[in-house]
């Protein structure tokens, strides 16, 4: 048995192995996942949902936000009639989102170290337009999206 069809079994059993799943999950990749919920998403709604949210939490930065980008289309179609199932969608993307352009901001911060060194081909100014980018714009769309998220966590709550 392979994995596909292990985490396929663990989401499907009564009653579903969500932590089993999550730690197989874990050893593949995000595109590979997302085949298993698109076959077990109708079927077992709420397991796919609980996994979901689960697996998305063991998940960092860029591959968090690739993974909740690709699960996105569950909630609209298969796991639409979970209560507020587009609301908690949006809301992941969102944190997910924040926590991405907040890694990248750090990261670009990090590169003024390194370019006074005689490897790098980038000069300081160059790596101040990379601070400038991370402080100003970048820092900006997170907490533009950080509103949002509390502004749409408040619509959940008075929904």
């Amino acid at each position: 048995m392979d994995g596909f069809d292990k985490l396929k079994g663990l989401l499907a059993g009564q009653p579903a192995e969500v932590t089993a799943a999550v730690e197989l999950a874990s050893k593949q990749s995000v595109s590979g996942v997302v085949d298993v919920l698109r076959n077990v998403a109708g079927e077992h709604p709420e397991a796919v949902d609980e996994f979901i949210t689960a697996w998305i939490s063991t998940l960092e930065g860029a591959e968090r936000l690739a993974a909740t980008l690709a699960v996105s289309s569950l909630y609209v179609l298969d796991l639409v009639h979970l209560e507020h199932a587009e609301d908690r969608m949006l809301k992941s993307v969102l944190d997910a989102s924040i926590q991405t352009l907040q890694e990248l901001q750090r990261e670009l911060a990090d590169y003024s170290e390194v370019a006074n060194s005689p490897d790098a081909s980038f000069d300081t100014g160059f790596a101040e337009t990379l601070q400038r980018i991370a402080t100003g714009p970048l820092e900006q769309a997170a907490i533009q999206l950080q509103t949002q998220t509390e502004l749409l966590n408040s619509s959940m709550n008075n929904a």
